[in-house]
């Protein structure tokens, strides 16, 4: 069996790894656009903070990759795909022939049409290589803005702040964070990154990034200036999908899978931040572009295309970070859809404890939580959403007062 898997990072290697375990002798070709082997995106901004160094961002040694005996071709962007003649396209003119093909591309970060954005010390943050660049600018005392209130926003503000560098965060939004937390929980982040010295500033667009051959500072839309030797534009991702606009794969916000992962088109499957799988809390296709969901979308891809038919029951969205010692993880549905009868938002704040919880229920199931500063809850509570069952309302009592070993015992 000859395998082709289009993409070199969580969704790929963990799907490499399962199908050499299930078919020891077929042929797995590996392309990715990336130059370096499969390393940990969630680890970037802990290597730009100086926490980690490079080599311990790789999830592979040399001699495990070794062991798995794949063919990967390094710095190669695939351009198409022939589903009639089972073979994928790249740009440097190759062609490689598949009996089963798992596109795992992942997404790229967006980029602004703004003035200045091509100066030399404007970055986004998805790759080693932007890590690299960033970390190789820094110098104690300097200056940084980032465009942005989304997770890698933060992290990277954060990384820059333990560098020792002054930073202003500026968010187009009311609050940061606004798909992790709800405003609350959110305003009281804001304060603890204020209070550690990062500026935040709400409500504000960036008009232009100023300097001549390199960055000097930047304009905001009120007129405000923010003097800056760095720029980091963290404006979110989207998946890559152009190499198979053209292909016949069904497309919406990625690419449309079924319950075992395989596309409309036979014998090609997509897993990973690319993939628009099942929504389990949503009851619909989503991308849910978190770590986890794109490993275990690997293996079951993997499964599947060895023939080991394996139904995948779908995902929920999940974070968890910790800035300055504030631990924050949220999960599943954070804010009650509007217009849907049902929902309710339950909080509890312990202010002497600096611990924040909010729930989401609709009935008596739970939908979803936003936990901070004591999340020693945060596996129980995903075990109750991801069991789909309603709770009693002893139960529900239990969870609202954080009383985690007592909800374990009724259980």
């Amino acid at each position: 069996m000859n395998y082709v898997i289009i993409g070199n990072s969580a969704a790929g290697i963990f799907a490499a790894e399962g199908i050499r375990e299930a078919d020891p002798q077929g042929t797995i070709t590996v392309l990715t656009a990336d130059h370096y082997p499969s390393y940990s995106r969630c680890l970037t901004t802990y290597y730009l903070a100086g926490d980690i160094e490079e080599e311990q961002i790789f999830l592979r040694t040399p001699e495990e990759l070794a062991k798995l005996n794949l063919d990967i071709h390094y710095g190669c962007r695939v351009t198409g795909l022939n589903s009639e003649q089972q073979r994928v396209s790249t740009a440097d003119g190759r062609s490689f022939e598949y009996d089963r093909c798992l596109i795992a591309t992942g997404a790229s970060a967006v980029t602004l049409d703004l003035p200045g954005a091509s100066l030399p010390e404007v970055f986004t943050l998805r790759h080693l290589e932007n890590a690299k660049g960033i970390r190789a600018l820094l110098k104690p005392g300097g200056k940084a803005v980032i465009i942005g209130g989304g997770l890698v926003s933060l992290k990277s503000a954060y990384a820059l702040s333990k560098q020792g560098l002054e930073v202003h965060v500026v968010v187009s939004s009311g609050y940061i964070l606004s798909q992790m937390l709800n405003p609350l929980a959110a305003q009281r982040l804001e304060q603890h990154l204020r209070d550690h010295g990062i500026d935040i500033i709400l409500n504000s667009d960036v008009a232009a990034i100023e300097g001549q051959d390199h960055v000097e500072g930047v304009r905001l839309k009120c007129g405000q200036r923010l003097k800056a030797d760095l720029v980091i534009i963290g404006k979110g991702v989207r998946p890559n999908t152009e190499p198979f606009l053209n292909t016949g794969l069904k497309l919406k916000h990625g690419i449309v899978v079924d319950d075992y992962l395989e596309t409309n088109l036979s014998h090609v499957y997509a897993a990973g931040d690319v993939a628009e799988a099942w929504d389990y809390l949503r009851e619909g296709p989503r991308i849910n572009a978190v770590w986890p969901n794109a490993t275990e979308q690997g293996r079951i891809a993997a499964l599947n295309m060895t023939g080991k038919k394996t139904f995948y029951k779908g995902s929920m969205g999940m974070n968890s970070v910790d800035f300055f010692g504030l631990r924050i993880i949220s999960a599943g549905i954070i804010k009650p859809p509007q217009r849907k009868e049902g929902f309710e938002d339950t909080l509890t704040w312990q202010v002497n404890e600096d611990s924040y919880q909010s729930l989401i229920w609709q009935g008596d199931y739970l939908k979803g939580y936003v936990l901070i500063g004591h999340p020693e809850q945060a596996g129980i509570l995903s075990a109750l959403i991801q069991a789909r069952e309603p709770l009693s309302p002893a139960i529900r009592q239990h969870i609202r007062a954080g009383k985690r070993a007592q909800v374990r015992f009724v259980l």
